[in-house]
């Protein structure tokens, strides 16, 4: 009732009846949402400080590593290691790798809010189940190829005739194409921050 400006609050109004969001708020607590959190007494957040690749060049197939330095609120820097492959079916020329939080690569792979595609309730749990932790950094090779997302499943690098097939479901709720596809993905484990920044690197494959 806060959000929607129902009952007073510092909050001001957030949503309000008959908006997807409020929609979804509702059945949420209709359907009986469990949540299960910590308290911590202490700020623990960390940001991507610098990121860096081993290498420059590479071939379809080979491993690579990334380097990070993550560096948080309080304390030493971190650096971590995150090993990944390039797939076989990498082309040639300038690949792309993005370094970043959970937050920003579900973003990105979302393409539209999910309050603003009017999913239905299992769909929209199926996403939320799906989004990364806020915990680590992850890795994701970027190529040029579309992908589309059709409710909360993903298709990467669609060649253009099946783009074309699907085309009266673009601009639908159901439908969202992105211009670009990630093709392979690593992360960090935990590191008991939460961690925000990103990115963008770049390996030639030869």
């Amino acid at each position: 009732m806060k959000p929607a400006g129902e009952v007073p609050h510092v909050g001001g109004v957030l949503t309000k009846p008959g908006e997807p969001y409020y929609e979804l708020l509702r059945l949420w607590i209709a359907e009986g949402v469990k949540l299960d959190f910590d308290l911590v007494r202490e700020r623990r957040s960390a940001r991507l400080e610098a990121a860096r690749t081993d290498m420059t060049e590479a071939r379809p197939g080979d491993q690579i590593t990334v380097e990070t330095v993550i560096r948080p609120y309080r304390g030493e820097r971190l650096v971590r290691q995150i090993p990944i492959r390039i797939p076989t079916s990498t082309s040639k020329g300038t690949l792309r790798i993005l370094v970043s939080d959970g937050d920003t690569l579900d973003r990105m792979r979302r393409g539209t809010p999910m309050m603003n595609r009017g999913l239905g309730l299992a769909p929209t749990i199926a996403l939320l189940n799906k989004e990364r932790a806020n915990d680590r950094v992850y890795v994701s090779l970027i190529e040029s190829d579309p992908e589309a997302m059709v409710a909360d499943k993903v298709m990467p690098t669609l060649p253009l005739s099946v783009m074309n097939v699907m085309e009266n479901m673009r601009g639908t709720q159901d439908m969202v194409v992105l211009g670009e596809s990630s093709v392979s993905e690593a992360s960090t484990d935990s590191l008991d921050y939460v961690v925000s920044g990103a990115q963008m690197l770049t390996i030639n494959i030869k």
